[in-house]
């Protein structure tokens, strides 16, 4: 018999020309076109992830639950009347826990140690995206329903995701501290729009400067424990183990990173070129931005085309927190061959793009933030296709 097709995860159209299908519910943007967006990505670009398909919400007869031992008073808010609360924009990226995770070793380099998982979503540069959010605090809710002396805060969605142990909503508990944060919002708008279908309308949680994998889409309800709550089902693997990690760690502030705009193995003729970019951080603002170029000269080795082998990139506006910043480097008299780009960013807290082999393995293969290279040739225009 043949083999059903996969439920469709995903409601809007996502062209290959912008998106590069990583699976079911999946799509992740290709930074080719992104030249064009401007500083943040228009809402039908913006890469997806999404575990089970979208609830079907009316928003009429939708409310969010708000309770916990930590609640004074449990209660429920309609979309009204979270619209009607102080209103809250922020200009932040969204960087995906496990974006750039094809980059990893596909075998531990512990030779005691399994492989990375087949199956797991392989993203590279693109499971990211930049917005301009609307909404109202996590805190102004909270208090509203009155926040006692909390510890932990659960985060739950209306969705209903197939596990090993039956049908579950998607879940995060956060602590208190993070969760009240002034920047830490219950989202209704994107980019001065209602929150699309696929981003968790109608509303979603967005923890600035933590990975996607924490922003929860679809809320239904917030719990506000006055005891430590132990992670939700979904947590379990969303953690970095491995020898060099004492114990499991959550991932929580998205590393720094960085990409060209360009798409993957393309094609450019000899001769100037500016080479354009961003680069962001979970931890605040990004600093600098460096690049090097490297030729093949022979099958597996490669030398760098500049001395020294890194050139500081030139930043095109102020540089804001938790917001990616775009940047350009010039190459020159590129001379036709094969050849690899790699952009090392630094934030305004210290933190630097590692060298690939320098990066931490960890088993689930999250906050990989190392400078990968994006290989590409140069060749000159011929009759051939």
């Amino acid at each position: 018999m043949p083999k059903p097709p996969e439920p469709n995860f995903v409601v809007q159209p996502t062209p290959s020309t912008y998106f590069t299908n990583r699976g079911n519910g999946s799509e992740e943007m290709k930074f080719g076109p992104v030249a064009g967006y401007g500083d943040t990505v228009p809402n039908d670009r913006f890469y997806i992830h999404s575990r089970a398909a979208a609830p079907k919400v009316d928003v009429g007869a939708w409310r969010l639950h708000v309770g916990g031992s930590a609640i004074k008073k449990a209660r429920s808010f309609r979309h009204d009347e979270l619209v009607a609360l102080a209103p809250v924009t922020l200009r932040r990226t969204l960087d995906c826990g496990v974006n750039c995770r094809a980059f990893f070793p596909k075998v531990s380099p512990y030779a005691s140690l399994k492989w990375l998982p087949v199956g797991w979503t392989q993203w590279h540069f693109g499971a990211v995206g930049a917005a301009e959010w609307k909404g109202v605090r996590v805190k102004d809710v909270l208090q509203a329903a009155g926040l006692g002396a909390a510890v932990d805060v659960r985060f739950t969605s209306l969705d209903s995701i197939v596990t090993d142990i039956g049908k579950l909503p998607y879940a995060q508990v956060v602590p208190l501290a993070k969760a009240i944060a002034d920047d830490t919002l219950l989202v209704y708008e994107m980019n001065g729009q209602p929150l699309p279908i696929d981003h968790g309308y109608p509303l979603r949680v967005l923890f600035s400067g933590w990975g996607g994998n924490t922003a929860v889409k679809w809320l239904g309800s917030i719990e506000a424990s006055s005891e430590p709550q132990p992670v939700s089902h979904f947590q379990i693997n969303q953690v970095m183990d491995g020898p060099d990690y004492p114990e499991p760690m959550l991932g929580t502030v998205a590393p720094v990173r960085s990409a060209l705009e360009l798409n993957e193995d393309l094609t450019l003729q000899p001769g100037d070129h500016t080479l354009h970019g961003r680069a962001w951080s979970g931890a605040g603002a990004i600093d600098h931005v460096d690049v090097c170029i490297e030729q093949e000269v022979a099958p597996g080795r490669w030398t760098a085309i500049w001395d020294p082998p890194w050139r500081s990139a030139k930043l095109l506006h102020k540089p804001e927190p938790m917001m990616w910043v775009r940047f350009e480097v010039a190459w020159e008299n590129a001379a036709p061959g094969r050849y690899r780009l790699m952009t090392r960013a630094t934030d305004d807290a210290g933190r630097t793009q590692p060298r690939p082999e320098d990066v931490v393995w960890n088993q689930h293969g999250l906050g990989y933030g190392g400078h990968a290279p994006l290989e590409l040739s140069v060749l000159p225009m011929t009759n051939f296709p």
